[in-house]
């Protein structure tokens, strides 16, 4: 969430920087694979114009680009107001305590503090509480069997949300502070743009049931749970000055939640739905859509496992324990 307008970097962070160097490594490694894979969709689409991805270049759907367009617009009003709030407040404001130094110069008769890291904070909140109530409300009614199209609407809908979400931030943050976001989130938005779309991609991402996409995309949605208590935290690490109980029980749910979320969850959905039909996506021409989106879990549990790592990696007790050195 930017930097920490310390003159020294933290003892944590000169410790921690062989393990981010690590997995910063593989990371570009995943990236350079999943780049590789993506281009082999693109060219399956020039050969088989059922491939969802293809589709969506060349015949896009106004009413579900108009859907993100206002959502897009919705967040980055939402973007635009925490970071002047935060950026504006006077010393004395409790909003001070959510800015971070301004990266370079300051343009003239600019605040010499930044909002960036507050408004992409609350930005990532509002995101993951709307798509994690979602992704549990619809993965329930598929799994029980009951009002099945309802459910499948309204993911759509969530996806249209989220993908503006994404297209906002990385303009809004990720160009100005950290430019992993713009790979990030534009990743994300290819990965799971076909399903939002009602007409007919979402069920040639299915092999033709648009529920069994619907189920792969709201299932690993379930990832966003575990930000919503990340993003807490950090709301927390910066207005608390001493320990609370609520700051246990946040940090105990995380610790819980993005392991199972991001890690397990991962590999269950690979493992449990994705991977037995491999053969099926196959024969109709789109087994490359299975080999991106194990290698883009892949990448998911892999980052996810090296932040764990740091989150406890001097116990869990500490984990879960604020102290005022935290904040700074």
């Amino acid at each position: 969430f930017g930097p920490t307008g310390t003159a020294h970097a933290p003892p944590f962070r000169v410790a921690c920087a062989p393990l981010r160097a690590s997995i910063f490594s593989c990371v570009r490694v995943c990236v350079c694979v999943c780049g590789g894979v993506w281009v082999s969709v693109l060219r399956l689409g020039l050969g088989v114009m059922e491939n969802p991805y293809w589709l969506s270049l060349v015949a896009p759907q106004p009413a579900y680009w108009a859907r993100i367009g206002v959502f897009t617009a919705g967040f980055g009003l939402l973007f635009v107001g925490v970071d002047w709030s935060v950026s504006s407040a006077a010393p004395d404001d409790p909003l001070q305590a959510l800015s971070s130094p301004r990266q370079g110069p300051a343009p003239a008769g600019s605040a010499s503090r930044s909002g960036l890291s507050a408004a992409t904070t609350a930005c990532s909140l509002v995101h993951s509480i709307g798509t994690a109530l979602a992704a549990v409300y619809v993965v329930r009614q598929l799994l029980l069997g009951e009002a099945v199209a309802t459910a499948v609407t309204i993911w759509q809908w969530a996806l249209a949300f989220s993908q503006g979400y994404f297209l906002s931030d990385a303009a809004l943050y990720g160009t100005r502070r950290e430019t992993w976001v713009l790979a990030h989130h534009t990743w994300m938005v290819v990965a799971h743009h076909p399903i939002g779309e009602p007409s007919q991609l979402c069920a040639l991402m299915g092999c033709g049931d648009c529920s069994l996409s619907v189920w792969l995309s709201a299932t690993g949605y379930f990832a966003e749970i575990s930000t919503v208590f990340l993003c807490v935290r950090w709301f927390q690490l910066r207005w608390l000055r001493k320990h609370s109980m609520w700051y246990t029980i946040n940090s105990t749910c995380l610790l819980v939640t993005y392991p199972v979320t991001r890690v397990v969850g991962a590999f269950a959905i690979l493992i449990g739905s994705l991977w037995p039909r491999w053969a099926e996506y196959s024969r109709h021409g789109l087994g490359s859509l299975v080999t991106f989106t194990t290698v883009t879990y892949f990448a998911m549990a892999l980052m996810s496992g090296g932040y764990f790592y740091m989150l406890v990696r001097k116990g869990l007790a500490h984990a879960v324990t604020f102290s005022p050195a935290k904040a700074t």
